[in-house]
């Protein structure tokens, strides 16, 4: 019994100073909290209107820098696979016929990747619509030139001489097989152009803008592409 009664004498104690314990840790909450606030207060310093909004100001040129400084942009590509013709023979003194039996010919297989690009250093940026809080513009317009060609490169493990029949009389003139890969160069490039390349340069141009200024603007801002001429 005598045990009983020192457990309910506990309880009562505790539940007498239940009521000043939950008191004294609101207290501490609130003195807490409000030291946290003080120290924080201090920790930041307090910033202007017009600094906040030179700091905005600098934040969205530094964006507009970040593109520019990626140079050139490549858009597009395309790969192509060329045959091409060369036949020669001698010809006479007086250059008035061919002289027989001095025929030569071969065949070129041509195999190379084209790219397309734009060059972001010559980029004009314009914000419009800044959001009052965030200093961010709603809509950005860009300036650009137009894509161009901007490599050819050929696969020289696939490129090759396929076929040729070569003449001890004529022998294959090596000018003849330069000037040959000039001829497939100037035509794929041709063969590019007229086969939308530009047009395809364009679009992914616009895209991969629109996902460089949407990841730090905010996915909301709107890109506009003006392209020079």
């Amino acid at each position: 019994m005598e045990q009983d009664t020192k457990i309910r004498s506990t309880i009562e104690t505790a539940r007498k100073n239940r009521a000043p314990l939950i008191v004294i840790i609101l207290v501490l909450i609130v003195v807490g909290g409000y030291a946290g606030y003080r120290i924080g207060s201090a920790m930041s310093p307090k910033v202007s209107g017009v600094e906040a909004r030179n700091e905005r100001v600098t934040t969205v040129d530094a964006v507009f820098e970040q593109v520019q400084a990626q140079g050139t942009l490549v858009c597009a590509s395309q790969s192509y696979d060329l045959y091409s013709k060369v036949e020669s023979s001698n010809r006479d003194l007086l250059n008035l016929f061919d002289v027989p039996f001095t025929k030569n010919k071969y065949w070129m297989r041509y195999v190379g990747t084209i790219q397309a690009g734009v060059n972001l250093k010559t980029a004009k940026f314009t914000s419009q619509n800044k959001d009052k809080k965030s200093g961010m513009p709603k809509s950005v317009v860009v300036d650009l030139d137009a894509p161009k060609i901007i490599s050819n490169t050929p696969d020289m493990d696939k490129t090759e001489i396929v076929d040729q029949e070569n003449n001890i009389l004529n022998p294959i003139d090596p000018d003849s097989v330069v000037d040959l890969q000039k001829h497939c160069i100037e035509q794929s490039n041709k063969d590019a152009l007229n086969g939308g390349l530009i047009d395809q340069a364009k679009t992914f141009a616009k895209q991969n803008l629109q996902t460089m200024l949407r990841g730090a603007m905010g996915s909301d801002v709107k890109v506009t592409i003006n392209w020079r001429s």
